[in-house]
């Protein structure tokens, strides 16, 4: 079967028969994939709705399209998982925003936390962007309809005060090593929404720890190994929607 594939545009690109897109991913269907009028896309309004898109016009940088149908879901996981990573440094962030974003997480707030060495400028604007940038790209590759937010960057008690109503709060701790995600995970009943702190290269603080502690988000750790950032976020929400999710 042939893959066709998948652009998210806005609303205000969307009438009722036709679609238009524009900027980059106009130029992805015409250089890139070479797309020819009469060949189908899908297109996704990140709102839940999928149209199945003929090409009419291909021009630079405007592409036409006919609607041959339309599919709506409401969601795209059964739980919403929110993600407060703190920034790590080079491009690990990339990678933890492209394989979070597969892994179905609803939200991922940036965290300059106290062991951050990564310095950002204009509270991170570009950096950012980029990282919406990616989500976007991968919510097309992984089929997903909609898009993870990606807030500006937050400080931890921003984060814990915002997300402290969600069903059920963790915070990663290497310290911790009485209490694991398996054991705590399975002391819960039915979660509709979680919220995990995960810290940078160098863990967190003891203050961070107690400021997350205050806001009912409960320590736990992974194992008796020490685990790099990007692999503490990836591992748990592999294993956060293995078990109340849609892996598996």
């Amino acid at each position: 079967m042939k893959k066709i594939n998948r652009f998210f545009v806005g609303r205000d690109s969307i009438t009722d028969s036709h679609v238009k897109i524009t900027g980059d991913d106009a130029e992805q269907i015409r250089k890139v994939l070479r797309m020819k009028e009469g060949e189908e896309i899908f297109v996704l309004d990140g709102h839940g709705w999928e149209y199945k898109v003929q090409l009419t016009e291909i021009k630079k940088r405007s592409v036409m399209g006919e609607i041959k149908s339309k599919d709506f879901k409401t969601e795209d996981s059964r739980i919403k998982i929110i993600l407060g990573q703190g920034i790590p440094k080079g491009e690990k962030m990339d990678f933890i925003v492209q394989k979070a974003t597969e892994l179905g997480v609803t939200e991922i707030v940036p965290l300059k936390m106290e062991r951050c060495v990564v310095r950002i400028k204009d509270e991170g604007i570009d950096k950012v962007k980029r990282w919406q940038r990616i989500a976007k790209e991968s919510s097309e590759q992984s089929l997903r309809r909609f898009i993870p937010s990606i807030n500006t960057i937050y400080d931890l008690k921003h984060f814990c005060d915002k997300y402290k109503d969600t069903d059920l709060k963790i915070v990663f701790y290497e310290e911790e090593k009485k209490k694991g995600l398996k054991k705590f995970l399975n002391e819960k009943g039915e979660v509709k929404s979680i919220s995990i702190i995960v810290g940078p290269e160098g863990g967190l603080s003891e203050k961070e720890i107690e400021i997350a502690n205050s806001y009912g988000f409960i320590s736990a750790g992974l194992g008796q190994r020490i685990l790099r950032t990007d692999t503490v976020a990836l591992s748990a929400l592999s294993i956060i929607q293995f078990l109340y999710g849609d892996l598996g």
